[in-house]
């Protein structure tokens, strides 16, 4: 029984699916645990507002400004897969699972006999610690479609090398993708020169003499160094003289080369070092930093946990599989020829990697998103890696042990990665659906202007294509309705001049425009942790802000922008998910929004439903439209109740409270149960004196 188990581990583990199941499995492990909580972040906003048109040729005029040709991507994609974040998760997994294969099945044809160092490559390259955007599905679809096709084209050629029979099948195959990776992308253009080292292992043999063995090289590598020189003409030609105006992606250290040489190769030499130490080294120290180290996070349990187990059965599997590996058959030669081939591969699939990158004067470990850049030198890293602790010797069980650590490791990062995407996304439905509760339709041409960014993980443009998604319904024109506007970045500038009335608005990106002014707007404040989402207005001058440049926006607060929406389009579901359960948060939009067309009743009727449930705000500024409402519907002990309520719960209340009692006052007829309220109110607050003008007194 015992050995017919160890024969059946034995063949699940040699057979030909066994490392695609097993790579899959770590892919999941580390980016699944969350992916039906998953949403759009950053640039997958663009492409959500891009497939509201009807006609699908915005793509092309949207990208026009960089990267034309990549609409093909999304032209093929966008109506296959729709707008379901769930969708988009999955084709961009299976996208990065596609180009691993194909990058172990390329370095498996270079370095037969070394099949299980391959494959830790290939399970190291697809958890990168160094990538964190993963969960950024839609943009970077595009990346992991190039990324395929750069790792087909290499795997193709290596194998017409190896299979002369399909040479004349495989090569030209090979020749297109590589045309097709660069005209999409030119992030993996660096690594193309590669191809003639990766040739030179392949043609070389003991016997040939070395003049020959390069002469062969350099035939082989002529037809892709002609598919290179196409995409420079394309892309230094061709492309400006045919989309003129600036370019998105200028060569800044080439052209400073002309100038001053010395200091563009010293700047280039410190990019390429300071990148290189860290895709090599510090990504992975990063993965024990200190401050990942939270005991009392339930994520970091899951994380370790989730990561070593996955690690221990990829260890098993190396090390049941090493004696098929053929090493033991291969000699000292072939051993000698992976530990060079190998760590030269590692070096310069990093450098050559980043090359594009750094001659445009940017950086990996420089911006927020820049760990993109490090899309192409995590190739070179995981190479340099697996050569480092071969080339360090020592038993395959410690070697395996050691490499299955780091694998666990990068696992357990990427899971506290997309943890932290999954918290963002719920933060950002609530932030939509809680801004179409209160503001149910807006007029066309208003400019939603926030104090800051309401959460992390977009830009403010990506808010803005999210709002035209919301507002918009089916779109036909990128001069667009709706707008998003960082008041505390963007005041002072050609945007927006200052917070006052009478001022224009102006934003354009790319081919979408947007004007308006400051008297078509509305003030939208929000921090998840402190309360609902607000929209401002006079009645909540005065009260505690979310934001610090909340108080310097009440010159430009009105609402005269929001529609009831009667006629409005619904949300789309399948953008922003379903609608959140109505707690708190629900009842106070829905009553804010019936206090502006003074809808008393209704306030009423919302502020009973939202008892009866047993809701309670979180924030005392919350409490003024239910407090106005009971007043003028009559209810004035309840009124005098929240008013006591919202002054327990935040502090600073009584100037704002103070001020709301005053309208009601004049808006209300005198009657004996009113004077008592009022003469309550003002022995709690101490009103007497008349409220300040500002009503931050």
């Amino acid at each position: 029984m015992h050995a017919n188990l160890r024969t059946s581990l034995h063949k699940f583990v040699s057979s030909v699916w066994f490392y695609p199941l097993l790579l899959w499995l770590v892919m999941l492990a580390a980016y699944g645990l969350y992916l039906f909580n998953l949403g759009f972040y950053w640039d997958d906003w663009q492409v959500v507002f891009l497939s509201r048109f009807k006609d699908f040729s915005v793509f092309w005029s949207y990208f026009l400004f960089d990267r034309p040709v990549s609409a093909w991507t999304y032209l093929v994609t966008v109506p296959l897969l729709g707008m379901a974040p769930l969708a988009w998760q999955v084709f961009t997994l299976l996208m990065r699972w596609a180009a691993t294969l194909a990058f172990v099945w390329a370095l498996n044809g270079v370095w037969p006999r070394h099949t299980w160092q391959v494959r830790w490559m290939g399970l190291l390259l697809a958890v990168f610690p160094g990538f964190s955007q993963q969960t950024i599905s839609v943009a970077y679809s595009q990346h992991f479609i190039t990324y395929a096709l750069f790792t087909l084209s290499l795997g193709l050629m290596v194998w017409s090398i190896r299979r002369p029979r399909r040479f004349w099948l495989l090569m030209p195959l090979s020749l297109l993708t590589a045309l097709a990776h660069m005209l999409t992308m030119e992030y993996f253009v660096g690594l193309e020169l590669l191809r003639p080292f990766l040739l030179w292992f392949l043609i070389r043999t003991q016997e040939e003499k070395p003049a020959r063995q390069v002469k062969r090289t350099l035939l082989a590598w002529l037809p892709y160094l002609g598919v290179l020189a196409v995409f420079f003409f394309y892309r230094f030609v061709l492309y400006s003289r045919f989309f003129p105006g600036p370019d998105a992606n200028p060569p800044v250290l080439l052209i400073h080369m002309q100038s001053d040489p010395g200091g563009a190769l010293l700047a280039l030499a410190q990019h390429a070092i300071q990148d290189f130490l860290h895709t090599s080294l510090f990504v992975w120290a990063n993965t024990v930093a200190p401050s990942t180290i939270d005991l009392a996070a339930k994520t970091n349990w899951l994380s370790w946990g989730v990561g070593l187990a996955v690690a221990a059965l990829a260890g098993w599997a190396a090390l049941r599989a090493q004696d098929q590996d053929g090493e033991s058959a291969a000699g000292a030669p072939a051993a000698a020829s992976f530990a060079w081939q190998s760590g030269l591969i590692g070096v310069l699939g990093i450098l050559l990697g980043g090359l594009p990158v750094w001659i445009t004067d940017r950086q990996i470990i420089v911006g927020l998103w820049s760990d993109r850049f490090i899309l192409a030198p995590m190739f070179g890293g995981v190479i340099l890696l697996v050569w480092l602790v071969d080339w360090l010797g020592g038993s395959h069980t410690r070697q395996t042990a050691f490499l299955s650590v780091l694998l666990g490791l990068a696992i357990a990062t990427q899971i506290r990665t997309v943890n932290r995407y999954n918290l963002y996304w719920d933060i950002q439905r609530e932030y939509y659906w809680q801004l179409k509760w209160r503001a149910p339709a807006l007029e066309p041409g208003t400019a939603v202007i926030g104090p800051e960014m309401p959460f992390s993980l977009v830009g403010d443009y990506s808010i803005s294509f999210a709002l035209n998604a919301l507002y918009g319904g089916q779109l036909d024109s990128t001069n667009v309705a709706y707008w998003f506007i960082d008041g505390g970045r963007y005041r002072g500038s050609a945007v927006l001049a200052d917070f006052k009335p009478d001022l224009p608005i102006k934003y354009d990106i790319r081919n979408v425009l947007f004007e308006g002014s400051t008297n078509d707007s509305i003030v939208v404040t929000y921090n998840n942790a402190r309360g609902c989402l607000r929209v401002l207005d006079p009645i909540y001058q005065g009260v505690q802000p979310m934001s610090n440049v909340d108080l310097e926006m009440f010159p430009i607060a009105q609402t005269a922008a929001i529609l009831d929406g009667d006629n409005a389009p619904s949300v789309p579901q399948d953008i922003f998910g379903r609608e959140p359960a109505h707690t708190w948060c629900y009842y106070y939009e829905k009553a804010d929004l019936a206090r502006q067309y003074q809808d008393w009743s209704g306030v009423v009727a919302l502020g009973d439903e939202a008892a009866g449930q047993g809701y309670q705000a979180r924030n005392g500024g919350e409490l003024l439209p239910f407090i106005q409402g009971y007043a003028l519907q009559g209810d004035w002990p309840r009124a005098v109740e929240l008013t006591g309520q919202a002054n327990q719960l935040t502090e600073k209340m009584q100037a704002p409270l103070c001020s709301l009692w005053q309208a009601i006052e004049q808006a209300s007829s005198p009657a004996a149960e009113r004077q008592a309220a009022l003469d309550e109110v003002e022995a709690t607050l101490k009103c007497s004196a008349p409220p300040a003008a500002d009503g931050a007194q």
